[in-house]
């Protein structure tokens, strides 16, 4: 008893969309990675999205019961913790970089 009709194909976008999800991702990471600050990466967003999807992932395992679904949206939630990271990362070192340890300014050259 497969999937037929609208179920196989809801199911074959869904998959598709969430690939394309997955490697949307690289260019932010791959660009965080490359880059000295992370000033135009908003952290409070890439949480949001985090905690989202790690929900869904939660709701899919636990009340859908498709694990299929749940390791897509945990594969999701890891990416974009992994996005949150590298932000924070990114700005203590520019902080580190321009206040020093102990938070006070370096004096100017």
């Amino acid at each position: 008893s497969g999937m037929k009709g609208p179920e196989a194909a809801i199911f074959i976008v869904f998959t598709i969309a969430n690939l394309c999800r997955l490697l949307a991702y690289f260019p932010q990471i791959a660009m965080l990675l490359g880059r000295s600050d992370a000033a135009a990466v908003s952290p409070a967003t890439w949480s949001l999205f985090a905690v989202s999807n790690g929900i869904t992932a939660v709701y899919a395992a636990q009340v859908v019961v498709d694990t299929a679904m749940a390791l897509t949206f945990a594969a999701n939630t890891i990416c974009c913790a992994t996005i949150v990271a590298l932000v924070r990362h990114k700005r203590r070192k520019t902080r580190r970089a321009n206040f020093g340890c102990a938070g006070v300014p370096k004096p100017s050259r």
